[in-house]
């Protein structure tokens, strides 16, 4: 093994959380303007890792999710997030033997495919369980300035022969761009080949480089037009769900009907409670009108919107919120019960700054629910 103690449990709670296997911790340089490596202080928390052996490889196996279908090697969420798997010297060995290892699961690698070999596609072409799941960005003309190192060559050839299992399309904020990109992947039959197609919202932070905001803020302020002629245009076309509203039910309705689950087992657990109980619903900014509608008619119910002050810019996820915006934003005047998203917590249970749950009972002085 190659992993000290430290990088092994960052590497193990990488995997227990999000299911993504990081391999190694080198920089890639692509040079991606939306890459976070260089402006997210939180991540400087976690170890760089080297680049794993097989040892690692295997007994990282062990903390995969059996629940899962996806096994993803490469860049993690927390850990070593910056990287390219196919820098990794033994890459095609360990997309093998985890395709062996995992014959019933698909064998992912999220990359630009700016370090895939050309000689190695009929290999990866053999593996049944293995795809690429390729972030396109955009074929147009954006892309250079976007993806400084971005290969254009190199990706028409993937597109055309790799074994893809997801194609990822980032909206720059020009619909005619978004229209080029679809119309491109469907004349080389890309849609065929994927299990999806899928366009995504830019996002920032507020330690973002500028260059991001402006492109950022370009995309948030047209999505919504996106989306609408995206689903009228290409239904199959699947889209990132920034917030729970309407106008972007269709493409991936997985997020609401996630969030009815949701709903559903919070209304159990209130149901349950004695008469008089209140109960205050923590929620992120991507569902907290959703919820608030959901639980209008409870008068014993509040849903308090917390927005993710310590990544700031467009984050809105549960994911992403935190002890400390909790306690900086939720000053309850009654407060019997919190309920709150489980997605707040990774595998080791603590929030991402490392606190655990029981710490923020004891600050409210009551008890905690998570959902």
């Amino acid at each position: 093994m190659v992993l000290n103690e430290k990088q092994f449990d960052a590497f193990r709670m990488e995997i227990a959380t999000f299911g993504n296997i990081p391999i190694l911790s080198q920089y890639c340089g692509i040079g991606c303007v939306f890459c976070k490596v260089h402006t997210d202080s939180y991540l400087g928390h976690y170890p760089k890792i080297p680049p794993i052996d097989k040892e690692d490889l295997l007994k990282g196996f062990e903390y995969i999710n059996p629940n899962v279908n996806y096994v993803r090697l490469g860049a993690g969420v927390l850990v070593a997030p910056h990287t390219d798997p196919f820098l990794h010297p033994q890459i095609y060995d360990f997309i093998k033997i985890a395709s062996e290892h995992f014959p019933t699961k698909k064998i992912t690698t999220v990359t630009t495919g700016a370090y895939i070999r050309k000689d190695k596609i009929d290999f990866l072409n053999s593996i049944q369980n293995y795809g690429i799941d390729l972030s396109l960005i955009t074929m147009q003309e954006q892309r250079e300035k976007i993806i400084p190192r971005s290969e254009r060559e190199r990706t028409m050839f993937l597109l055309k022969y790799a074994p893809l299992n997801k194609c990822t399309l980032m909206f720059t904020g020009n619909l005619d761009e978004i229209k080029k990109d679809l119309e491109l992947l469907y004349e080389l039959g890309v849609n065929k080949r994927v299990r999806q197609i899928l366009v995504r919202r830019m996002e920032h932070t507020a330690t973002s480089q500028p260059r991001l905001k402006k492109l950022s803020q370009a995309c948030i302020d047209r999505y919504e037009a996106c989306i609408s002629w995206v689903k009228e245009n290409y239904p199959d076309v699947v889209f990132t769900v920034p917030i729970l509203k309407d106008v972007f039910r269709g493409g991936n309705n997985e997020y609401f009907i996630d969030a009815d689950k949701r709903i559903k087992a919070q209304k159990e657990i209130i149901n349950s409670l004695p008469k008089g109980t209140f109960v205050n619903l923590i929620c992120p900014l991507s569902g907290y009108d959703y919820f608030t509608k959901a639980f209008a008619k409870y008068e014993n119910v509040r849903t308090n919107l917390i927005e993710n002050h310590l990544y700031g810019g467009s984050v809105s996820v549960s994911g992403l919120l935190n002890h400390k915006d909790i306690r900086e934003q939720f000053h309850p005047e009654r407060n019997d019960l919190m309920i709150m998203p489980n997605e707040m917590y990774n595998a080791d249970g603590v929030d991402l700054l490392g606190e655990k749950k029981k710490e923020l009972e004891e600050y409210y002085n009551t008890k905690i629910i998570l959902t």
